[in-house]
């Protein structure tokens, strides 16, 4: 071969000016445009072939540092020059991870993240309809033709038949609202496949809180969406008109709904209905003698806060109170009643009741900021629309200033704050990696400082398994005992045989490997 690339060849480098000579020519007939399209082509078939038949493998890795400083410019620095071909962000915990979502590409969850925002959106046009069928059919009229009930006209000289009307439509609307959640988790985890816990729950944050501003500016005031919209394309400029004339009127709406929450919701969450629920299901169908200890441990499992049914419901009332507090301040004391009441319940809940099942570093502590100076902006423009109904036209001059204010906040917090803390510096990363390295080791705790500190502590404490598939890493299983603490002779006798055909096999596995090794290398 070298004979032939002399003899072709003669002068050196000669083989890549020949090559440059063809693709100069190749460039001028426009054969590498038409190379660099077929390139594409068949780039975006295995796209569109791995999304149909599956990818071979996954698109997503976990790389560990030992130190923060490698960490934090992985995770900063852009790490190709092709675009939109990798994206490196600091890992979350690994109890976040949802192991069955990890695999699918950012593709795919933009396609369908964008698919469920356009049809969620329909919903909130739409939401108007199953309002007005509850504000139609709960009614006492309709409960007194179910056989039975017709007592409910006649109670009381009639006066039952008004209270009914008056809060019958209130819960058969949180009803309604319960259900949303259920819709958005099922949404997030099983058709966007969301890879993280504390992802599915902002995006339950964020949706929940749209729906309910939907059900307190347009559904409920405007009786239909539809009705607002084209009244507001026909007159831009009476949008604040329209929700100043509206609002006001459904204040005695809203004051019952904040009674029924601080009478039903809260006391619900004290006594936490659902998990209530289950194990009053459970322990009436089963036998409590025959259950395992791991069916045991699932009636009693831990529980994680649900910030996407918490804060939504909390963001709710603030609304609320932002946006009546001075067009009607008969709302204050209701308001007031209400967060003295979650203080309680939560305080209690969160300290002595939820157990902390993953780790998400404060992810949702921004997002509910943002939504609650977005609720003040929605009061603003509610009260200078109120105003402006009154007939005041110069108080609205100086009104106006403060929702601009209040969206220069929202930016400024964005910005500042909940931007750069998604990762951490380089300079705290460096002084932290400086601070665990360089620190002595004291005689009271008796630690050497180069093995006992630093990068040689995290090495000998990091678990390489962390960031792997639990269904790679899991022992092998063994039969619990019949009670938790309490060592039972059958149970101990299955373990002890267990150990030994676990034994048999490793040490057959260990003679088969030894006679392949004697087959392939004989000595």
């Amino acid at each position: 071969s070298d004979s032939t690339e002399d003899s072709d060849f003669p002068i050196p480098f000669s083989r890549d000016s020949y090559q440059n000579r063809w693709r100069r020519w190749a460039g001028r007939l426009g054969l590498d445009f038409a190379i660099a399209g077929l390139k594409l082509v068949n780039k975006q078939l295995d796209v569109a072939l791995e999304e149909v038949v599956g990818a071979t493998m996954s698109s997503t890795g976990y790389v560990t540092f030992l130190d923060l400083s490698s960490t934090t410019c992985a995770a900063s620095a852009p790490l190709t020059v092709k675009a939109n071909v990798l994206d490196v962000s600091v890992a979350p915990e690994p109890r976040d991870i949802i192991w069955k979502n990890a695999h699918i590409s950012k593709r795919s969850q933009l396609r369908r993240g964008n698919f469920t925002n356009f049809f969620l959106f329909l919903g909130v046009i739409l939401w108007s309809f199953p309002l007005a069928a509850i504000q139609a059919f709960a009614k006492a009229e309709f409960l007194a033709q179910i056989p039975g009930m017709e007592w409910i006209l006649t109670f009381h000289g009639g006066t039952f038949t008004n209270f009914m009307n008056g809060y019958l439509p209130v819960v058969a609307l949180l009803c309604l609202i319960l259900i949303l959640p259920l819709i958005f988790e099922y949404v997030a985890v099983s058709y966007e496949h969301r890879k993280t816990y504390s992802d599915v729950q902002s995006s339950m944050l964020s949706r929940y809180f749209y729906y309910q501003l939907a059900n307190i500016y347009v559904s409920v005031t405007a009786g239909s969406i539809l009705k607002s919209l084209s009244d507001i394309l026909d007159h831009p400029s009476n949008i604040l008109q329209l929700l100043g004339d509206s609002l006001p009127t459904m204040v005695g709406y809203f004051d019952a709904l904040l009674v029924t929450k601080i009478m039903a919701g809260l006391p619900m969450i004290f006594l936490r209905f659902g998990a209530l629920s289950r194990m009053l299901f459970l322990k009436t169908l089963s036998n409590e003698k025959k259950m395992t200890q791991r069916e045991l441990d699932a009636v009693y499992r831990l529980e994680n806060v649900q910030y996407g049914w918490e804060f939504p419901t909390q963001l709710l009332v603030v609304v609320i109170v932002f946006t009546y507090a001075i067009i009607c301040p008969v709302i204050l004391p209701f308001g007031l009643l209400y967060f003295l009441g979650a203080l309680l319940v939560y305080k209690k809940q969160v300290l002595y009741v939820y157990s902390p099942v993953y780790e998400s570093g404060g992810a949702m502590f921004p997002v509910v900021v943002q939504r609650t100076l977005f609720g003040l902006v929605c009061g603003q423009m509610t009260f200078i629309g109120y105003v402006v109904t009154r007939g005041c036209y110069y108080q609205p001059i100086c009104l106006f200033p403060l929702p601009i204010g209040t969206i220069w906040a929202m930016n400024f917090f964005r910005q500042n704050y909940a931007d750069p803390s998604t990762r951490l510096s380089l300079e705290r990363a460096r002084e932290c990696d400086r601070l665990s390295s360089s620190k002595a080791a004291t005689e009271e705790d008796g630690l050497d400082s180069n093995i006992d500190r630093g990068v040689e502590l995290r090495r000998t404490k990091f678990d390489r398994k962390s960031y792997r598939q639990p269904v790679l890493t899991e022992l092998a299983t063994e039969p619990e005992f019949y009670r938790s603490g309490f060592q039972d002779d059958e149970t101990f006798a299955v373990r002890k045989q267990l150990q030994r055909i676990n034994r048999y096999i490793k040490e057959a596995t260990l003679e088969h490997n030894d006679g392949l090794k004697d087959a392939l290398f004989p000595m």
